[in-house]
């Protein structure tokens, strides 16, 4: 018997205390309702940056190494430079966490090619920008939703970028075939799409890893995807739990013959899906892997698993809000 998903039913819209979210912006914390960036930002103007999230859980930062390692080398592949050291970016963060008093959130960091200089499009002459806001955590997917699960739907016509012209690996705000495709899934009824590369196999989703469990093993794509966190949170627990995972080629085929299937993401951790094109993913409901994923994530998490707690990170040294 598949156990009942636990999922938190406190982080909702209605609950989200956005008069304690904040920004920073140009060296200065300010609330998020006055935080800016210049409208001719190359950031803003041609998408040419990068950026992580990163959530908290009751006040600490859950695998915050993790997304500073893939941040800078984020910046590192695009050649941009936050300004700040991967240590500073860690003080910075965990003081802005602090500063909100919030205890669950989403803290969005990112790293611009800076204001655009007249009369050039050369990137070497542009001073990059760093900026940053925390805000509530709300959940990705709300209990009703994930007791439903998502119905996806497979895009055929709108590949994923190819990594030789946009490399996933560093995370980016390209996101046209993303939200061409997302248009796509809705006018089909759909829930979210599933992009596929350019050679046919399954790809990603709008935000989203893909995970399906093949006769018994979960696979989720090593090519043409972002190299996600939550994907490799969920892989952790599954080898604790006895479950063989791995990363390679999913199929379409695959990925339609899957017992289950499911997303993984910042915002959740992992969401069901439970329909593709149509048809029932398994018995149409969240099957019993992601049920014992999701709910020994939350425990872990609630046990303070991989948490950094922002008290127990330093000042930065001369920063002045």
């Amino acid at each position: 018997m598949t156990e009942r998903l636990h999922v938190p039913a406190h982080l909702t819209v209605e609950a989200a205390d956005f008069s304690r979210a904040l920004g920073f912006v140009e060296g200065r914390i300010v609330p998020l309702d006055q935080a800016r960036i210049p409208v001719r930002d190359l950031g803003l103007m041609y998408a040419d940056m990068t950026y992580d999230v990163v959530h908290s859980w009751r006040g600490g930062f859950f695998r915050l190494d993790d997304h500073l390692d893939r941040f800078m080398s984020s910046c590192e592949g695009l050649r941009l430079d936050p300004g700040y050291t991967r240590e500073d970016l860690k003080r910075l963060l965990g003081h802005l966490l602090r500063a909100s008093g919030l205890p669950d959130t989403l803290t969005y960091f990112a790293c611009t090619r800076g204001t655009a200089v007249p009369g050039t499009r050369d990137p070497t002459r542009h001073t990059n920008s760093f900026f940053a806001t925390v805000t509530p955590l709300i959940l990705r997917g709300q209990p009703a939703e994930m007791a439903r699960g998502y119905h996806a739907a497979v895009i055929r016509d709108v590949a994923r970028i190819p990594a030789a012209s946009v490399n996933p690996h560093w995370k980016n705000s390209h996101w046209g075939d993303f939200t061409r495709a997302t248009f796509a899934a809705k006018d089909a009824r759909a829930d979210v799409p599933i992009l596929l590369t350019t050679d046919g196999d399954v790809a990603e989703a709008p935000g989203f890893n893909v995970v399906a469990c093949v006769n018994g093993e979960l696979l989720s794509p090593d090519r043409g995807v972002l190299r996600g966190v939550s994907c490799r949170v969920m892989f952790e627990i599954a080898g604790d739990l006895g479950i063989a995972a791995r990363y390679g080629t999913l199929t379409l085929d695959s990925l339609n013959e899957a017992e289950e299937v499911f997303l993984t993401a910042t915002s959740c951790g992992l969401f069901p899906v439970t329909r593709i094109d149509g048809r029932p993913v398994g018995a149409g409901v969240p099957g019993p892997v992601t049920a014992r994923l999701l709910n020994t994530y939350y425990a872990r998490k609630d046990a303070g698993w991989c948490i950094t707690p922002a008290g127990s990170i330093p000042p930065l040294q001369g920063f002045k809000p």
